[in-house]
């Protein structure tokens, strides 16, 4: 019981909501004991997403590891998108795009080498049950990008 309270909390502490939740330049940082993370390395970048239930944010993070400068070319505004869902629930809970408006102009982004493209955002304080079990899917949508959706989970 304490695992999943613990699993769950830890699930919280990766999901936050802003409302000024848009991408920047940043240097790395470690995500908190509590968190649920997944992960992707390339040759020349690395995308990491983080849920937080027991801070009630997320974090996603694409990193370019390479030794030049990266282009990221979106199809409009919207540069990521985020879905959490309760463990065995097909209905998300929570949907970063939801209620939103991106602009409809194509968007590219540069990231310099060694540097750090993050979104974040906290969620609502009600919107996960600390009793139940979620995961999250974190996706950047850069047309040039061959990036899966990553999945955290709360099995080990």
């Amino acid at each position: 019981m304490a695992l999943k309270k613990w699993l769950a909390a830890a699930l919280v502490c990766f999901c936050t909501l802003s409302a000024a939740a848009c991408g920047s330049e940043q240097t790395a940082e470690e995500p908190s004991a509590g968190s649920l993370e997944a992960s992707m390395i390339k040759s020349d970048w690395e995308l990491a997403g983080t849920l937080d239930t027991e801070n009630n944010t997320w974090h996603l993070e694409f990193e370019n590891t390479g030794n030049g400068e990266m282009k990221l070319d979106f199809p409009d505004g919207q540069e990521i998108e985020v879905i959490i869902k309760e463990e065995g629930v097909s209905e998300p809970v929570y949907i970063y795009s939801e209620g939103k408006v991106f602009t409809q102009a194509e968007k590219s982004v540069e990231v310099s080498a060694g540097n750090i493209r993050r979104w974040d955002e906290e969620l609502d304080a009600d919107l996960l049950d600390p009793e139940n079990s979620y995961r999250a899917e974190f996706r950047i949508l850069a047309e040039n990008l061959d990036a899966p959706a990553l999945e955290t989970s709360n099995t080990p």
